[in-house]
């Protein structure tokens, strides 16, 4: 099992590889690249090919300064220059030839042809040399028996000479021309494969960088996900659910501590379940098994008023009054009780026309509406999926309240309106009543809790106890906005994504 930490440090050891890898490879094929250069330029240098052209330009032009020197006795600057050839210019190319040869192959045969030149060429330098010595003044010039010599040296000799090594020269600039050529063919070859290679490495050294950066991010984040799940699952109310996180070490330890954490939630759950279905039994059968004795107390304490009000004195009469109010409290409070521990109870989900359900509820509190001159405003309300018989409750009971709860002298308006969200309706229920202090409103919701005088307003202090359990059936959320004496505004949200 591996760790978190373990398994990031190989990744990024793997990258870094990739990275050290690619880069000696790079260097690699710099390297391989110019080695190869080096080696097909070496033999064919463009110097070779211009040597041998200026090698062919130094024959012909030696050539024709030694016609023209057998023709015209009168030029004498042909013969300087003519020693600067044979005596400079041609060793010079002989002797660069030779190093040529040197940098050749045996087998080459253009080794052959090389020494053909040479050999042609130190001939050539000797006949032009030989011809110098006869002529060396104008009177040689008159000699006829030297000037047919030196004219057959010339036309013969000398000609095939140097056209022997005009040829050869040429076919060496041909060759070279051609080997250059296709060395720098093979070069252009050789730096094509090492660019491909380098692309070809580069594109597999990214997709292995993606494919170990895909992985890592994926087993860290694949089990993260799965436990997100997981915990969705539980805020749902499935504590059965299990995951197996068994290739990091962390996640298997965190996933073994979530199990853990399931199974106590589970543990806990069940005994909260148990005790919430012993409670709300003991709460239906102490408030079903409370009302006997109520009635009692209420009926005798109505016989005592009817039968005996004339026997009795003035203080008598009070006591059983109070009697009377406090018994008929006491059954209104555990009635409610009553109702309250049966809410949910049998619940079904069903489709509710709001609007409907408000015109039957201003029916059954039409008492109410008209003997405090109260008006109920609201807009086109949606139809929604809700558990409709507390749902009903709700809107009677916050209804109720603003009528309630009203300003003396004033009469009570309820404005009722409702938007839409993505996940949730919301339901505004909007007064002109008397409104809540500020450090009240949050105890309103809880059971008993009654924030006015009794002596002006009844109630037991469970309506909106009630209104909170419904909501959270609906999981939902209720809140209030409101100020003393500027009435009460009552937000409350219902899920759209009810299960039935």
């Amino acid at each position: 099992m591996i760790k978190i930490r373990t398994k990031l440090l190989l990744g990024f050891g793997m990258l870094i590889f990739i990275l050290i890898l690619h880069t000696i490879l790079g260097q690699l094929t710099i390297n391989k690249t110019t080695e190869s250069y080096n080696i097909l330029t070496k033999k064919t240098a463009p110097d070779v090919v211009k040597l041998l052209c200026d090698f062919r330009m130094e024959s012909r032009e030696l050539f024709l300064l030694v016609s023209n020197r057998v023709v015209d006795k009168k030029n004498r600057e042909n013969l300087n220059r003519i020693r600067q050839i044979t005596d400079v210019n041609l060793p010079y190319y002989i002797s660069n030839l030779t190093l040529l040869k040197q940098s050749l192959i045996v087998s080459d045969s253009r080794n052959i042809i090389i020494d053909s030149i040479v050999k042609n060429s130190s001939k050539y330098i000797e006949l032009v040399k030989e011809l110098n010595t006869v002529l060396l003044t104008p009177k040689d010039y008159n000699d006829t028996v030297k000037m047919e010599k030196i004219n057959d040296i010339k036309n013969t000799k000398i000609l095939m000479y140097s056209t022997e090594i005009d040829n050869r020269l040429s076919f060496l600039q041909i060759e070279f021309n051609k080997e250059f050529r296709n060395s720098f063919n093979n070069l252009s070859g050789v730096l094509k494969n090492n660019s491909r290679f380098i692309l070809w490495a580069n594109l597999l050294f990214i997709c292995l960088g993606l494919i170990i950066t895909y992985k890592n991010i994926r087993d860290i984040i694949k089990p993260i996900k799965e436990l997100l799940s997981s915990v969705k699952k539980i805020k749902d109310g499935d504590y059965n659910n299990k995951i197996s996180l068994n290739k990091i070490y962390e996640f298997s330890t965190l996933g073994n501590s979530f199990n853990n954490m399931s199974n106590i939630l589970q543990k806990k759950f069940n005994e909260v379940e148990l005790k919430n279905q012993e409670l709300e039994q003991f709460v239906y059968i102490a408030s079903h098994d409370l009302q006997e004795p109520l009635r009692t107390v209420n009926s005798f304490s109505d016989m005592l008023i009817k039968g005996y009000s004339a026997k009795l004195d003035t203080t008598a009469m009070t006591y059983i009054q109070f009697i009377s109010q406090a018994s008929t409290r006491m059954s209104l409070l555990v009635r409610n009780l009553l109702d309250y521990s049966c809410l949910g109870k049998n619940r079904e989900l069903t489709l509710v026309n709001c609007n409907e359900m408000l015109k039957s509820l201003e029916i059954d509190l039409s008492v109410l509406i008209n003997n405090n001159n109260a008006k109920i405003n609201a807009e086109n309300l949606p139809e929604i999926l809700a558990y409709k018989t507390e749902l009903r409750l709700l809107f009677q009971n916050l209804i109720n309240n603003a009528i309630k709860f009203h300003k003396p002298g004033i009469p009570p308006i309820v404005k009722i309106k409702a938007k839409e969200h993505i996940h949730f309706w919301e339901f505004i229920i909007s007064d002109n009543g008397i409104g809540i202090p500020k450090d009240k409103k949050d105890k309103i919701f809880g059971m008993f809790q009654k924030l006015n005088d009794k002596s002006q307003f009844e109630g037991t202090g469970i309506g909106l106890a009630h209104c909170a359990k419904i909501i959270e059936m609906h999981k939902g959320t209720i809140k209030v906005d409101s100020e003393l004496n500027n009435g009460s505004t009552f937000s409350i949200t219902i899920a759209k994504n009810l299960k039935k």
